[in-house]
């Protein structure tokens, strides 16, 4: 038991981080914990540079924004050829990479019909109702982006997680935001193109944990439930899901809160979770296995 430092096993002290979608909802209360654990340096990256400077001025010290698209593979280039000129701006010579947060993400909406009355060409309809540039739209950010930003960073990744004791100590190491859509199957689920795209980003996941992993490069997911984000706003009690109607449908009782989230990233980035690799975490409140 001697050997056991609790005090330490979550921090993230002088560590570096990036955190793509880090302007709003998870990314940006995520971004914010990790300064508070002790990141030296967290980069946010998106396509909007008003809630991105928005985030970074909430440590203005700690958080740097890059202004970046990660729907292309010359985008998720560019964001990671920024982040090595901010480091050795910020004195680094040979940077690394302690973290990268794999959260963008984006939902259309999606055609819609009455359960109980729709008919096959009411379904029809509703399926055929997205385009296929909003398909190929969502696929790119949701699941493209996992493998074009994390292959740009790999060299990073690596280098992070080989010196001297990283490998105990958790450094260098993916995760992957890919929302409980991505393992949820329902009949009242009218979400296909969202869910379609998270459950690309998990097969991803598990793809580069196989490849990244003997690098010392760990990778995996979380898969979010009712966590307030930019698109999921259940602290409305016009939600769907407001914190009034939870009781009823998420087994622990409430909805989940910008901590949850946090908890869960925390733990697979620090020395907590350095002999983790290849696993998805649910944050859902039990919400899947009630389901």
């Amino acid at each position: 038991m001697s050997n056991i430092q609790v005090n330490t096993l979550f921090s993230m002290e002088g560590r570096v981080a990036l955190i793509s979608g880090g302007g709003t909802g998870i990314g940006s209360y995520v971004a914010q914990g990790l300064v508070q654990a002790g990141a030296a340096r967290v980069y946010i990256t998106g396509r909007r540079p008003g809630p991105l400077n928005t985030v970074a001025q909430t440590a203005p010290n700690n958080i740097v924004s890059i202004q970046g698209d990660v729907s292309t593979i010359d985008g998720c280039k560019s964001i990671a050829a920024r982040f090595v000129e901010l480091e050795k701006e910020a004195g680094v010579d040979e940077p690394s990479l302690d973290l990268l947060f794999n959260n963008a993400g984006v939902i259309v909406q999606e055609g819609q019909w009455d359960e109980a009355k729709a008919t096959p060409e009411d379904i029809r309809d509703a399926l055929l109702k997205t385009s296929d540039k909003d398909w190929a739209n969502v696929f790119a950010v949701n699941a493209s982006a996992v493998q074009w930003l994390s292959a740009a960073l790999l060299p990073y990744l690596a280098k992070a997680a080989n010196n001297n004791d990283s490998r105990l100590s958790g450094r260098g190491c993916i995760v992957v935001n890919t929302s409980l859509s991505a393992l949820y199957f329902g009949r009242l689920s009218q979400v296909h193109l969202y869910s379609a795209s998270k459950a690309a980003a998990e097969s991803l996941t598990s793809n580069l944990a196989s490849k990244f992993t003997r690098l010392g490069v760990r990778v995996n997911s979380i898969a979010v439930a009712h966590v307030p984000s930019e698109t999921n706003d259940i602290k409305h009690e016009g939600s769907w899901i407001s914190m009034a109607k939870a009781r009823g449908i998420v087994p622990v009782g409430r909805v989940g809160n910008e901590e949850d989230a946090m908890a869960a990233v925390l733990y697979l980035a620090s020395r907590a979770g350095s002999y983790v690799s290849g696993t998805c975490i649910k944050v859902d409140g039990g919400t899947l296995i009630a389901s």
